[in-house]
């Protein structure tokens, strides 16, 4: 479980729309998803690689994650971004994984860029943020963003050759696994004394000043699809319910353009704020049936698992080898591939392990669901 500050620049998308964000995400922790742990591992990866530290395909992270192709390839991305960016590259220059304090926003408000660097001569600030996920981030005067190069800025205020307005800022989003527009790497250039980014960060301040108030207010927003409070929202429970009590009007047939686009940017609303509401009430089921709470309608379930090599990579290939089957790749291929390749069984089942599938919510049926209450 990965711990935050209150008011974390990972979050700022959130709590600068809804006060009510920092509260929930402080009380309702979130257990890290195969997804999160996955990240973690690609991070780490990434990270290794700009400290010129290599590892290979089926090694492990620190969490215990195994290292993937995708995963090096993601990280060479990285690296590259930044060689290109900043060339040549001195010892010392770049700065990776270091907590950075954003006052400006509050004494709370404070997080980690992935990497940053600052040419003093030029007045130049480059901050790159790795996203491993699918979903796009937007690099435009992106909030985690303006927090980082705030905090950064603050900190080298002492060795300035001028005016901080005058710092100019690159922003880069770094993100494999998703090419918008064709482009998995994306700059924001901006001059951190412009208006439009002393707006934004006025916003923030704002935001946060609301976050501290005694009863900060909840506002529904597309960030509440990731809200770790999302099933405890009584904002997001009603405006549900209406989206869910709209949805069972009658429309008329022959819609104008005008009329068929407003209505579609209603229900897409609705389909968000729903999906939000959705998603955390199956958290909240998922954990009363593991802890062993009697729910209606629903069950838990373990996952499929799979299975992964539980030895060296090069002393698997080299018992391929004596047995005549070639497992390398590049890299080196699955148990069930080696399977496939006609690696006597128990060979592998004696160099595997299973990897326990996570545990699934999965619907009963209306007759197993009458059962749990004696019914019927």
């Amino acid at each position: 479980m990965t711990v935050h500050a209150f008011l974390p620049p990972s979050g700022a998308a959130a709590w600068s729309k809804c006060a009510q964000w920092p509260k929930m995400n402080k009380e309702f922790s979130q257990d890290d998803t195969p997804e999160s742990v996955e990240g973690t591992a690609a991070h780490w990866v990434g990270t290794e690689m700009l400290a010129g530290r290599l590892y290979s395909e089926g090694s492990s992270a620190p969490n215990g994650v195994i290292i993937t192709g995708e995963m090096l390839d993601g990280a060479e991305l990285i690296a590259e971004t930044v060689a290109r960016r900043i060339n040549p590259i001195t010892p010392g220059m770049l700065h990776i994984e270091e907590w950075v304090s954003i006052p400006e926003i509050h004494e709370e408000c404070g997080g980690t860029p992935d990497v940053w660097t600052f040419d003093l001569a030029r007045m130049h600030l480059e901050v790159f943020d790795y996203k491993y996920g699918h979903g796009f981030v937007d690099e435009y005067f992106n909030k985690q963003g303006l927090l980082y190069a705030s905090g950064i800025i603050e900190t080298l205020k002492p060795a300035l050759l001028g005016d901080p307005a005058n710092i100019s800022v690159s922003f880069t989003v770094i993100q494999p696994r998703c090419y918008h527009r064709g482009e998995p790497v994306r700059t924001h250039n901006y001059i951190w004394g412009e208006v439009t980014a002393r707006a934004h960060m006025i916003a923030m301040q704002a935001a946060a000043t609301q976050a501290y108030s005694p009863k900060p207010m909840a506002s529904t927003n597309p960030e509440c699809c990731h809200c770790p409070g999302r099933h405890a929202c009584e904002a997001l429970q009603r405006a549900a319910y209406s989206d869910a009590e709209f949805a069972t009007a009658r429309q008329p047939h022959n819609l104008t353009p005008q009329a068929a686009g407003l209505e579609l940017r209603m229900l897409e609303r609705a389909y968000e704020r729903l999906g939000a509401r959705v998603e955390g009430l199956r958290a909240l089921t998922l954990a009363n049936l593991r802890a062993g709470a009697s729910v209606p309608y629903y069950v838990a379930e373990p996952g499929k698992g799979r299975r992964q090599w539980n030895i060296p990579i090069d002393q698997l290939i080299t018992i391929g080898q004596m047995l005549g089957k070639n497992l390398s790749k590049p890299g080196v291929v699955s148990p069930a591939q080696a399977d496939r390749l006609g690696l006597d069984e128990a060979v592998s089942n004696n160099y595997s392990s299973i990897i326990p599938g996570a545990v699934k919510l999965v619907p009963q049926n209306n007759t197993a669901a009458r059962r749990v209450f004696g019914k019927g």
